[in-house]
């Protein structure tokens, strides 16, 4: 067995042969159809190409705070540059899984994204989400983690990878209270980055 969760104070494999074993991996396959459930305040949608998600997408990764411990070089100048990061890049793929539109339950507002995708240049199937400013601080980012790795769970969709910066620790105490540990490497090109891997149902309560 592949040891991915090391703990602080364990020695990890070396960061080179992680990877190379990590690229045999096979991306798991979503057993249930998505979307996930509503949460209390949230609900969740795959990404459209109407006009108003795409205005959505483009006011949520414009914004330089919001990007700061995602890509600080990253930049948007229009809603055709956000189409053509998208066709390169797109929220789906055919594992039947990906990065949903969260809205807020109320009045359906878009307020940002959060999900999973394979990663075939790490091996992996990597989780994470982007919120709008104006909804940080509001145990948002937790409660939609909450339920989109409880249908990620029930989907076989396990195990999963983060990436963070080890000073934001906003998302560091969000990813631990969903049940991520700590790895002691990163990718070889991002070694600034932390990685986090959470196995099927360890979430916290």
């Amino acid at each position: 067995d592949l040891n991915l969760g090391a703990k602080i104070g364990q020695n990890p494999q070396r960061p080179h042969d992680l990877y190379l074993k990590l690229c045999a991996m096979p991306f798991p396959t979503a057993r249930i159809p998505d979307p996930p459930p509503p949460s209390a305040r949230l609900r969740f949608r795959r990404w459209t190409r109407c006009d108003a998600d795409r205005l959505a997408y483009f006011r949520l990764m414009a914004d330089p705070a919001v990007m700061t411990f995602i890509d600080p070089t990253r930049r948007f100048a229009s809603v055709p540059d956000i189409d053509a990061f998208l066709a390169n890049d797109p929220p789906f793929d055919d594992h039947g899984y990906g990065f949903w539109l969260v809205e807020w339950r109320d009045n359906g507002e878009a307020i940002g994204t959060i999900g999973m995708k394979a990663k075939p240049h790490y091996g992996w199937t990597e989780f994470g989400y982007l919120f709008k400013r104006a909804f940080w601080g509001q145990g948002i980012a937790t409660e939609a983690a909450a339920a989109v790795l409880q249908w990620a769970d029930a989907a076989g969709v396990t195990p999963l990878y983060a990436r963070v910066l080890p000073d934001h620790t906003a998302s560091v105490r969000v990813l631990q209270r969903a049940g991520f540990e700590f790895v002691r490497v990163g990718p070889p090109e991002d070694d600034f980055d932390h990685v986090y891997v959470r196995h099927s149902g360890s979430g916290k309560p």
